[in-house]
């Protein structure tokens, strides 16, 4: 099997989950990617943040 690689959260991508009010698997996946990378940076760490504070508050929909 594959492994499929993912690119970092982007202000686009974080913007495009809250105008569908979706968190698809890949969008989980690539969050997950960049939790996992060491080199991560406060400024992608508060895009991440942002997503989950949806998902807490029920703004966005967690998909299968």
């Amino acid at each position: 099997m594959q492994t499929q690689t993912f690119p970092f959260l982007t202000e686009q991508i974080v913007e495009r989950i809250f105008a569908s009010g979706e968190l698809t698997r890949d969008d989980r996946q690539r969050i997950q990617s960049m939790l996992l990378n060491e080199s991560i940076g406060e400024h992608e760490l508060s895009l991440v943040e942002r997503v989950m504070e949806g998902v807490v508050k029920g703004i966005l929909d967690v998909l299968n």
